[in-house]
């Protein structure tokens, strides 16, 4: 059964750069330093752009809340249909622009499987939060948009 959802905005936190370079030690004494650092310099990256996202949605005086997986979401307008359960069938509308201001895609259309989307994983664990025929405002950390590979077109 086909059911949409209609998503105001998506805005993309894609690929931002770090405010300063992490400086990572090597402790020698570590099973996999490699790994370690690597772990470090990841949570580093984590609290940057969570930090940026933060100030972002707090200059804009936008109520969202930060899901368990790290998504902003905001229902600006609650669908009249039922909740979005995972394999339903869902098409959305949605514009996709980073934190600066830089629209990537202005509009996009998608019908997908929620639990079977794999390009943006937060997307696809966001709308469970919504209702059929919802409006929402949705912010995504990188690691959960297009990751570090990017979208392989405009998202580095």
């Amino acid at each position: 059964m086909k059911q949409s959802i209609l998503l105001l905005s998506i805005l993309a936190l894609m690929a931002l750069s770090c405010d300063r370079t992490p400086v990572i030690t090597i402790d020698p004494n570590a099973k996999d330093p490699y790994k370690e650092n690597m772990i470090n310099a990841n949570k580093i990256i984590s609290q940057s752009e969570d930090t940026k996202i933060s100030s972002y949605i707090e200059r804009r005086g936008w109520d969202m809340k930060q899901l368990p997986n790290g998504e902003y979401l905001q229902e600006v307008e609650k669908g009249e249909g039922g909740a979005i359960d995972f394999e339903d069938t869902i098409s959305v509308s949605y514009s996709v622009s980073f934190l600066t201001g830089t629209t990537v895609y202005p509009h996009e259309e998608e019908t997908f499987v929620v639990g079977q989307h794999k390009p943006t994983v937060g997307l696809d664990r966001a709308v469970l939060e919504l209702h059929h025929g919802s409006k929402a405002r949705l912010i995504l950390p990188s690691s959960l948009g297009y990751g570090v590979v990017g979208d392989g077109d405009k998202i580095p």
